[in-house]
């Protein structure tokens, strides 16, 4: 029992913690894009996703063998890493469905929405992204 509340909590600690950067104000590094190059990088940053969430069902399989013969003692570490990158890919999910600032096409129609969405998924992205390395760094420790 003890050990999925410590799960429970840590995985909505991490859902808190990204929406609280997702709200910082943020640097306007891709304020001089045109209208153009949002809708590519819209359009990289789904593929992006799509390749992630296609895999991560993978990385669940994967995880739940190293699961059944790991010691004890390095199942906590594994399973936190597991919780952040179940989260990110679903802040990743919501962000890309609701395609704020694009229409269902990619096409842009609110500028300031659009790029806090590219920025939004991109974040997610890379948290998902570390989370799967974090988990290999930690499974592969074993070998």
């Amino acid at each position: 029992m003890f050990k999925s509340s410590v799960l429970f909590k840590l995985s909505v600690l991490a859902i808190l913690l990204a929406l609280v950067l997702a709200a910082l104000p943020t640097a306007n590094a891709v304020a001089k894009d045109t209208t153009s190059s949002l809708e590519k990088k819209w359009s990289h940053l789904l593929d992006a996703y799509h390749t992630q969430y296609s895999r991560h069902d993978s990385v669940h399989k994967w995880v739940d063998a190293w699961l059944k013969n790991a010691p004890n003692s390095k199942k906590a570490d594994v399973l936190k890493h597991l919780e952040l990158c179940n989260s990110s890919i679903i802040g990743a999910g919501i962000v890309a469905s609701k395609h704020a600032g694009f229409d269902a096409k990619g096409k842009l129609v609110d500028r300031a929405a659009a790029i806090k969405s590219i920025k939004d998924l991109r974040y997610y992205l890379e948290l998902h992204t570390g989370s799967v390395k974090n988990l290999k760094e930690h499974i592969n420790a074993d070998k």
